[in-house]
C-alpha cells in the first residue's frame, strides 16, 4: 500500500502508516464477522400423539420441490443420505409430479404413491428463495486525502493527492437466501407427523445452501425422537 506517499512530514511517518493499517485490518475484520451468518431453523410442530419411535427403520418417501430439477434432485439425495443415518430406508420417485408446481404440494397428495411403494410415510420438502435474507452487495470506501499549502508540514510544499479503497462486501448484488419447509405425512392417517422451516443466508453455492438446510431439517426430526427413540424436545 503506497499510503506513506501522501505524507511528506519526515517526523512521524512510520507511527502513520502503521496506525492506518491497523485500522484497515480491523475494519476489514469487522466486515468478515458481520459476513457470517449461520443456517436458523424457524417453527416446528410434531403431533404428539405418533409415539417414540413410529419410524424406526420405517420406508420413507423421498419428495423435494424445488425451482429447478438439480436443486430437487440434490434435494432428494441429500434428504435420502441423512434419513439413512437415522436408520430409516428412504425411496424416491422419479415419475412423481407435482400438481402445484413452485409450491409445497398438497399434504396427502403423494399417499398413493407411497401406499403402493409400502412406504410408511413421506418426507417431504420444498426449496424456495428467501428474498427475506438478500444480502445486496455493499461496498467499503476508504479515502485518505492530501494536503496543500507551502508551510503546513515539514519538507517544503504540501502534497495534494489521495488514495481511495474500494472493497466488496457480501454475496452477489440481491442474492437470495434459501428457505425449505419440511414435512413428514403419515401414510395410513395422512396426518401431519412433524414438520418444520428452516433458512441459511446467501451461499456461493446452491449446493452448499441445499445441503444446510437439509442438515439442519433432518437434525430437527433427529430431535423428535420418531427415528431413534430420543426425548422430545419441549
Amino acid at each position: 500500500m503506497k499510503l506513506a506517499a501522501l505524507l511528506t512530514r519526515p517526523n512521524g511517518r512510520k507511527a502513520r502508516v502503521v496506525l492506518l493499517e491497523r485500522r484497515l485490518a480491523a475494519i476489514f475484520g469487522l466486515l468478515s464477522l458481520s459476513g457470517c451468518a449461520s443456517t436458523q431453523l424457524g417453527a416446528q410442530y410434531v403431533d404428539p400423539q405418533f409415539p417414540q419411535q413410529a419410524l424406526r427403520g420405517a420406508i420413507i418417501l423421498v419428495v423435494c420441490e424445488a425451482p429447478e430439477l438439480a436443486i430437487k434432485l440434490i434435494c432428494e439425495n441429500q434428504i435420502s443420505s441423512q434419513l439413512m443415518q437415522l436408520g430409516a430406508r428412504p425411496l424416491t420417485d422419479s415419475t412423481l409430479v407435482n400438481p402445484v408446481p413452485g409450491h409445497e404440494p398438497p399434504a396427502g397428495h403423494y399417499l398413493p404413491a407411497a401406499q403402493a411403494a409400502g412406504a410408511r410415510a413421506v418426507f417431504s420438502t420444498t426449496l424456495a428463495p428467501d428474498y427475506g435474507q438478500a444480502k445486496p452487495m455493499s461496498s467499503l470506501s476508504i479515502g485518505i486525502g492530501g494536503w496543500g499549502g507551502s508551510g503546513g508540514y515539514y519538507g517544503g510544499s504540501g502534497v495534494g493527492g489521495g488514495v481511495g479503497v474500494s472493497v466488496p462486501v457480501g454475496a452477489a448484488q440481491g442474492a437470495p437466501g434459501l428457505a425449505a419447509i419440511g414435512a413428514i405425512i403419515d401414510v395410513a392417517s395422512g396426518r401431519v407427523m412433524w414438520t418444520a422451516r428452516a433458512t441459511t443466508p446467501p451461499l456461493a453455492d446452491a449446493s452448499t445452501q441445499v445441503a444446510e438446510v437439509t442438515k439442519a431439517l433432518a437434525e430437527a426430526v433427529r430431535q423428535t425422537g420418531l427415528f431413534q427413540g430420543l426425548p422430545r424436545t419441549p
